[in-house]
């Protein structure tokens, strides 16, 4: 199988593999489900691939993980015997969960990937993988697929580290600008800054391209903590002035709002409503 990604997407995943500091749990949101599953199987085939520049996808072991057939990537699927399309507690245990702590076959990493962990997994099952999540045995990836990560439980998504894919190409230098302006406004010590540049949004979908580029920055900022190189120094900022959890809840919070704009909503009022719930956010301790 052949790995399509948008090249914005492909550079995400080569980044956080090239910064030497993969984490053992990943949940990929956003574009599309063939986008997020491509980005996992990329980000799979890294942790098995035999090259020296990884993931090189022409060696054995990368073209076992692209045909879904390396004995070291585990892909639980929906129990058969129900119709929710979720997987049961008692399979995910027995089939999948009681391999965890039996050394991979062939590679160096064993990996389990769920995708659309979203609906596969209830909260029981998250919260029983929790307990490996937190405390995982040695040379062993998670990687999640979802829509939006905050679909999966708190717990879960303060252990991982969260890629957020882009739906869109190359951000207009608008919308850049204002993205640059909401960064500086989230960290002035006057809530007017933040609030002048929101309110001067009038259109909806100038607002939608300003919001999607500061995720952009708020996803960057998250990579830059976890020792990813980062040629953004609006993301840098952010990655100093807050905290993981923080940024995680501004990116939550950016995207409902983007949601929301797809609705019949008073844009004044949600861009102030943002605003408070920026600021919030961003000054917690």
């Amino acid at each position: 199988m052949a790995i399509s990604l948008k090249t914005e997407n492909e550079q995400i995943i080569l980044d956080l593999v090239r910064s030497g500091r993969r984490p053992h749990t990943v949940i990929i949101e956003g574009d599309s489900k063939d986008e997020r599953d491509s980005a996992a199987l990329l980000l799979a085939a890294s942790a098995v691939c035999t090259a020296e520049d990884k993931p090189c996808l022409q060696c054995n072991q990368c073209k076992k993980v692209l045909d879904r057939q390396h004995p070291d990537l585990l892909i639980p699927q929906p129990s058969k015997k129900l119709k929710s399309g979720i997987i049961s507690l008692g399979e995910l245990r027995e089939d999948f969960l009681s391999q965890a702590s039996i050394k991979p076959n062939e590679a160096d990493t064993k990996i389990y990937l769920f995708t659309d962990a979203d609906r596969l997994l209830r909260e029981d099952s998250q919260n029983t993988l929790l307990k490996l999540i937190e405390e995982p045995p040695q040379n062993i990836l998670f990687i999640f697929t979802v829509e939006k990560a905050k679909a999966l439980l708190p717990t879960v998504r303060s252990r991982a580290h969260i890629i957020t894919l882009s739906r869109s190409g190359r951000v207009d230098e608008q919308a850049e600008d204002t993205a640059q302006a909401i960064a500086d406004g989230l960290v002035s010590l006057y809530e007017y800054d933040l609030l002048a540049t929101l309110s001067g949004l009038s259109k909806k979908d100038e607002t939608e391209s300003a919001l999607t580029a500061f995720a952009e920055k708020l996803r960057l900022a998250l990579s830059y903590q976890s020792g990813v190189t980062v040629d953004d120094a609006y993301a840098i900022k952010l990655s100093r002035r807050l905290g993981r959890a923080q940024i995680i809840a501004l990116i939550e919070t950016t995207l409902d709002t983007i949601a929301k704009l797809k609705t019949n909503v008073n844009l004044q009022l949600l861009n102030t409503q943002l605003c408070a719930r920026y600021r919030r956010i961003a000054w917690q301790k």
